[in-house]
């Protein structure tokens, strides 16, 4: 969330329903993570600095990938 701000969107865009999911504490941690880790699929770079000029539309479908990556979606 905070980068998101940062960035410049608005607190309605990221909490929007459309963007929430309520996911366990462990999973959490593990997306923490995963954002945290360099990956081939953005270049050799981490997630968080892969999106940080992206677009939102973007920074969503990285998240929903984050989330298939560590399990919570299929």
């Amino acid at each position: 969330q905070t980068p998101a701000l940062q960035d410049g969107y608005s607190r309605s865009e990221i909490d929007s329903p459309n963007n929430l999911v309520r996911i366990p504490t462990l999973k959490h941690y593990e997306i923490n993570a995963w954002y945290q880790t360099p990956n081939a699929d953005f270049g050799d770079r981490t997630p968080r600095e892969y999106l940080s000029d992206k677009a939102w539309y973007e920074r969503r479908e990285v998240g929903l990938k984050a989330l298939q990556d560590v399990g919570v979606l299929e």
